[in-house]
């Protein structure tokens, strides 16, 4: 494995750290983490690198598959137990950056007129597109900013009927916009993928659900064995988070004009199931003026609430996880658990994590409970 420092603006590596120790780890919409532990002993100044997100550090196999990279966070360095100096550098995926960018175009200042009122003109305005080139937006407007190219590869546009706006004065965070898309009715998955050429640049290549097929997952589908003569995972153990479970939902909308609109949605299938009744009220979509819309989120609560969600947690062989990415769909092949039954049982990784020795990976997956 090798751990490289790159410029951020340009992807250009820098230097390559001595690894002592490295995790990575990578998940669905969120930001990759990954952290390399180097000696201070090394002939070499490292103090250059204690620069926040002016550099990148980027983490990878011999043969240039990339586990993970993002913006060098605060390095750290002291003296470990056996009086050895070592210095930490955490990284965290691109959408650290675009956390402190706000969708605001460029030029965007003044903000307000001379009477104190929002100028329109400062907004940003997005119809016509799928979700997923709304995403694109919002981060290329970002980079237009001066100073602000960053290393990166767009997908093509996609036409659609999506549409929305957002106002200067709000000051809202892109990343955090962009979360708030994937989590509409209907809103889709994104990734920063970072790839590392033969020259040792760095790149980010965002890629986004599209509005038929919202969720990202590659073509590989993986089969592994739990239990059994020849296991291909260890360490299976089983959390179960009952939080999301729902027989009646309730959402309002609508209060910005003092007039309330209430959507319900109701289930029987967790009563058949022995479950008491369980409602849950959600009031966080007061700018909801459309009642179609408040209804289908009021139904799709339901949809997701009807089983409780399992979370699986294994190492799995390296060998037998090959192109493994969160995302990816895969079959548990249980055996003589403890716990689980025996069967086979389809489940999605939501996360993928490793270290510096490559042999097994840390994976978390997800599927409801089967009554």
């Amino acid at each position: 494995m090798r751990a490289l420092i790159h410029e951020t603006l340009s992807g250009e590596p820098i230097t390559e750290l001595e690894i002592a120790q490295a995790s990575w780890s990578t998940g669905i919409c969120r930001a990759d983490v990954v952290s390399v532990t180097s000696s201070g002993y090394t002939g070499r100044s490292l103090y250059q690198f204690l620069v926040p997100r002016k550099f990148a550090l980027s983490l990878l196999e011999d043969d240039y598959r990339v586990r993970g990279a993002g913006l060098l966070g605060i390095p750290e360095g002291g003296s470990d137990d056996d009086g050895l100096h070592r210095v930490v550098f955490p990284g965290r995926g691109i959408e650290s950056y675009f956390e402190r960018r706000h969708v605001l175009p460029y030029p965007y200042w003044p903000l307000v007129d001379a009477n104190g009122y929002p100028l329109l003109s400062r907004d940003t305005r997005i119809t016509g597109v799928e979700y997923g080139t709304m995403m694109k937006r919002l981060y290329q407007q970002a980079l237009t900013h001066p100073g602000a190219e960053l290393p990166v590869v767009w997908e093509a546009d996609r036409s659609g009927t999506r549409q929305k706006e957002w106002s200067a004065v709000d000051g809202k965070p892109v990343q955090e916009a962009v979360e708030d898309i994937s989590e509409l009715l209907g809103g889709v998955e994104w990734d920063w993928v970072p790839t590392v050429d033969q020259a040792d640049r760095l790149t980010f290549s965002l890629v986004t659900g599209t509005d038929a097929n919202p969720e990202l997952s590659s073509a590989f589908w993986h089969t592994w064995q739990a239990g059994g003569e020849s296991p291909d995972i260890r360490g299976l153990s089983v959390k179960i988070s009952p939080e999301f479970m729902a027989s009646t939902a309730i959402f309002t909308g609508g209060k910005e004009d003092d007039r309330v609109m209430v959507a319900r949605a109701t289930s029987l299938d967790l009563i058949i199931a022995g479950v008491p009744p369980v409602e849950v009220w959600d009031s966080s979509h007061s700018s909801v003026s459309n009642q179609a819309a408040l209804d289908g989120w009021a139904g799709k609560r339901i949809e997701e609430g009807q089983a409780p969600v399992q979370y699986w947690s294994f190492d799995v062989r390296a060998e037998r996880a090959l192109g493994l990415r969160h995302g990816d769909w895969c079959t548990v092949e249980v055996q003589d658990h403890w716990l689980v039954p025996n069967g086979s049982y389809a489940r999605r990784v939501v996360e993928v994590s490793g270290s510096a020795d490559g042999a097994w990976l840390g994976v978390t997956v997800a599927g409801e409970l089967s009554w």
